[in-house]
């Protein structure tokens, strides 16, 4: 019976059962089933589970370690049972069913998105079953090198219309390790290979001597799942059915070669009968737009060099060699990550090759080659090609010139299988990369990401038990995964790559948020301990306290000047109130040292008027105050001092400037909440739409969206357009506003980031006079203009002036992210001649019970950013702020001692 393509309900029809005693069997239990509820098409019965602190061990076990699965903890039998209809999964759910005089326990699968998802499917995947699988890699157009294979039978390969994926199934014998145990016990487990359709860029498809054959090239690694398997199945239907409620565990390359870290190429041997399958499942992959090759020739095959030999590292690079330095063994990784250079062309002849040039042109060589977008066949004629050509052209082999605030960057992303080197970027230094830049390529940026680049979420470093085995066992508490593992090892103990050894050395709180961390190679003078000592004194009894004062050291900053620490003053009082600290994170600046620092920075034609800044073991804002004659140019709060540290230089991470404003959809929901009629939303979008695509053709729309919404990145188009190009002529300039209007379509459609003309994005500051009451603010603001255009970075074109405006009147302010109405604050802003000298930013009072920066979504005023709309029709009618929401932080937990760092 052939069900692919037709219709299915979309409603629950898999429970899961448990229960019932040891001896019954599958059969038993359908043939209960059926006589109480209804007919049975699958019943799936277990009674083993990855048991808590256990993992996977994909290494070569010794025999005598090995346990039988029964000296093992077992969980309760328990089954996944499908019936036919919908109404046996509700009668079941309903009546209470004893079986051998043992009440049974019904539940439904787990709820989540996914599971939810597949009850909607309306079509089965391609099935093709008893496929031979090999991974390897093509070195040459007509040679297939394999790596791993698969096991010899029950292997089946799906393509899967409705998850826009392809899978490899099948189940084999996997080791269990378990926590501060030396055996391991081996088990049975289901194995679910999994990529994406649009990760495969090319098919190459030709006929073998008793196979159809298809090699998939994918361009990332698969998604690799397990579960155990030791089931025991009664099916009573011949078609295929939905997976069941059993959930996959994710997991990492279980081949012991790294097969599938280090491979992309999936040779897939179809025996013949499967021809119409294959056939359909290649029709809708060419819907899917995968390129295809017929080949006129079979390839051939053969083992790999070293064929199942165990990697001795966790991470897969190509091994240096004496006399090559390290950064072009890491260019040359970065080539062969991505699969352009395969490892077995590496050969003595390339690293010869390497050895007969100056590194810089062995450098740019590799770095163009990896620019390539298809596999080079032959990598040492390229590789010479390419140095032959570079040398032709010696205007490329020009080295820029280095700044002190700007620093080369070498990462690697580490995924579940595989991990890439990527091309070296150029970006704004931070505190440690400057005091250490004669080692600077010995720091690395490391990032844990999924697979194709993805985001690496807690899925993949914890699971769940089944829903019915929660309720048997009691157990409701995340496992960690063998990912998490693969993490945790490679933090803890470090890894080796192009003949250094790496250790985890410090994250900042950005890098926190994209699973980033820096790590160092450690020589015998500079070690983690010697960098981590120089930063300061880091006693917290918090950890997560601690990680983030240490990660404040690598905030990306500019270095300006150095102040003495007889100019600061470090006890400037804090204005506490009500268990409040009005201050929090705000300090003074006097306007001879505030007017060095712009200098510094090249703005000094409009020097702002605050900066956030790290000094010291201070972080926070410092706004322009006149100087009280007394010597001290530098004032920060107890609330800025976050560690004891020496360090004297000041360090800019950002200022105040034109930052044009943007309604965002949290923002839109919380108005809309407060009474700001839709309708207004929908002219805005509607009027910004309009001027976006008019901006390609009208040059006065152009213009005005140039300086109006786009803060300093429309700079040189505007100033094109004033000398009166035009885009219709100008392929640069009708570029660069396609890309604009591009960016800004993006953050309307993924964001909703409608253009709010009277509206800004301002940084907070303190009114350190005392003259604002509550509810009170003062908001001045440099307006649009082409002047401002024709400076930047102290590039000067023409005189500039600083067109500024004093706002009054209500205002509605927000700081993302803002999901209760109390955090949309409604402030009357006013006009103080004391407070003229600050100009894009929002000063707040110091007045009050609590400050309007803990009321708006609990913030602060260490360089938070703050939306503001003086627009009449933004403002609710009512004019009055919602009670603020309670940001009472949750309490720390501290350790009875302060922390300590394990070094290697």
């Amino acid at each position: 019976m052939e069900l692919e393509g037709s219709e299915k309900d979309t409603v629950v029809t898999q429970i899961s059962i448990g229960g019932f005693d040891h001896h019954v069997k599958a059969i038993d239990l359908m043939a209960f089933l059926e006589d109480k509820i209804g007919l049975v098409f699958r019943c799936r019965l277990k009674t083993s589970w990855t048991a808590p602190e256990s993992y996977p061990n994909f290494e070569n076990i010794n025999r005598l370690n090995i346990m039988k699965n029964n000296e093992t903890k077992q969980v309760k039998p328990h089954a996944f049972v499908h019936f036919a209809t919908h109404e046996s999964v509700t009668s079941a759910l309903s009546c209470s069913l004893v079986m051998n005089n043992q009440p049974l326990k019904v539940t439904l699968g787990p709820e989540n998105p996914y599971r939810m998802n597949q009850r909607r499917r309306t079509t089965t995947p391609n099935k093709l079953s008893d496929v031979i699988l090999e991974i390897g890699n093509l070195v040459r157009r007509d040679e297939f090198y394999v790596a791993w294979k698969g096991p010899s039978y029950g292997v089946d390969f799906l393509v899967d219309p409705f998850d826009r994926a392809c899978k490899f199934c099948f189940t084999r014998d996997t080791a269990f390790s378990f926590k501060d145990m030396s055996q391991v016990v081996v088990m049975k487990c289901d194995f679910k290979v999994e990529f994406l359709v649009r990760d495969i860029y090319e098919i190459k498809q030709y006929t073998d001597t008793s196979y159809l054959v298809v090699l998939l090239q994918l361009a990332s690694s698969p998604r690799v799942w397990y579960r155990t398997a030791d089931d025991d199945i009664e099916v009573s239907v011949p078609f295929d059915l939905l997976d069941d409620d059993d959930p996959w565990i994710r997991t990492t390359d279980f081949t012991p070669s790294g097969a599938i870290g280090r491979c992309n190429s999936y040779r897939v041997s179809i025996p013949p009968r499967h021809g119409a399958k294959l056939k359909r499942a290649m029709n809708y992959l060419r819907e899917q737009r995968v390129q295809e090759n017929h080949l006129r020739f079979a390839l051939k095959f053969r083992n790999e060099p070293d064929f199942g030999a165990p990697m001795s590292d966790p991470i897969f690079y190509v091994h240096g060699e004496k006399g090559i330095p390290f950064e072009i063994m890491f260019s040359l990784n970065v080539v062969v990550h991505k699969g352009i250079f395969t490892q077995h062309q590496i050969s003595d002849r390339v690293f010869d090759l390497l050895r007969t040039q100056p590194k810089e042109v062995n450098l740019a060589a590799l770095k163009l080659i990896s620019s390539y977008k298809r596999p080079v066949f032959d990598a040492y004629e390229r590789l010479k090609k390419v140095r032959e050509w570079l040398l032709g052209n010696p205007k490329l082999l020009k080295i820029p010139r280095k700044l002190d605030d700007i620093a080369e960057v070498r990462r690697l992303v580490i995924t579940p299988t595989r991990a890439y080197c990527l091309p070296p970027e150029v970006e704004l230094s931070n505190r440690v990369l400057r005091k250490y830049k004669e080692v600077a390529d010995r720091f690395l940026r490391v990032t844990f990401m999924d697979e194709g680049m993805q985001t690496m979420n807690m899925n993949l470093l914890t699971y769940y038990a089944a829903p019915i085995v929660k309720e048997l066992t009691s157990n409701s508490f995340p496992q960690k995964t063998k990912v998490f593992e693969r993490v945790k090892s490679l933090v803890t103990d470090g890894f080796y790559l192009c003949g250094q050894k790496y250790f985890f050395l410090a994250f900042s709180s950005n890098q926190l948020r994209d699973s980033s961390a820096w790590f160092f190679a450690e020589d015998s003078k500079i070690t983690c301990k010697s960098i981590i000592s120089w930063m300061g004194k880091f006693l917290n009894k918090n950890v997560a306290k601690c990680a983030a004062r240490m990660g404040q050291c690598f905030s990306s900053t500019y270095a300006t000047v150095e102040v003495p620490l007889t100019d600061v003053n470090f006890n400037l009082e804090d204005i506490e109130r009500n268990d409040y600290v009005f201050s929090d994170g705000i300090g003074m600046i006097t306007p001879d040292l505030a007017k060095e620092v712009a200098e510094k920075l090249k703005l000094d034609i409009n020097p702002p008027s605050a900066y956030q800044i790290r000094f010291a073991g201070c972080k926070g804002v410092v706004a322009c105050w006149p100087a009280k004659g007394d010597g001290i140019r530098l004032s920060l709060r107890r609330s800025m001092n976050k560690f004891d540290s020496k360090h004297s230089v000041l360090e800019i991470c950002s200022w105040t400037r034109f930052q044009p404003g943007f309604l965002n959809r949290q923002i839109i929901t919380l108005l809309s909440t407060l009474n700001v009629p839709d309708e207004i939303f929908w002219e805005m979008q509607e009027t910004m739409v309009f001027k976006l695509n008019q901006m390609l053709t009208d040059a006065d729309v152009a213009f005005d969206v140039l300086t109006g919404s786009c803060a300093e990145q429309g700079n040189v188009a505007a100033i094109m357009l004033s000398a009166g190009f035009k885009p219709q002529v100008e392929p640069h300039l009708r570029g660069m506003l396609t890309c604009i209007r591009a960016a800004q379509l993006w953050g309307l459609r993924e964001k909703a980031r409608i253009f709010v003309p009277s509206g800004r994005w301002l940084m907070g500051c303190l009114d350190e006079l005392g003259v604002l009451e509550q509810g009170q603010c003062f908001i001045q603001v440099s307006t649009p203009s082409l002047e401002n255009c024709f400076s930047k970075h102290g590039s000067r074109f023409g005189e500039t002036k600083n067109n500024l405006e004093v706002i009054t009147g209500f205002v509605v302010i927000a700081k993302n992210p803002c999901l209760h109405p109390g955090d949309i604050r409604i402030l009357e802003a006013v006009d103080v001649p004391g407070l003229h000298h600050l100009y894009d930013c929002l000063v707040f009072p110091q007045k009050g019970d609590r400050p309007h920066t803990n009321e708006a979504s609990g913030s602060d005023l260490d360089g938070d950013l703050y939306f503001v709309t003086w627009d009449e029709n933004l403002i609710p009618p009512s004019k009055k702020s919602w009670n603020p929401m309670q940001y009472d932080p949750a309490q720390a937990k501290l350790l009875p001692r302060n922390v300590t760092q394990k070094w290697s």
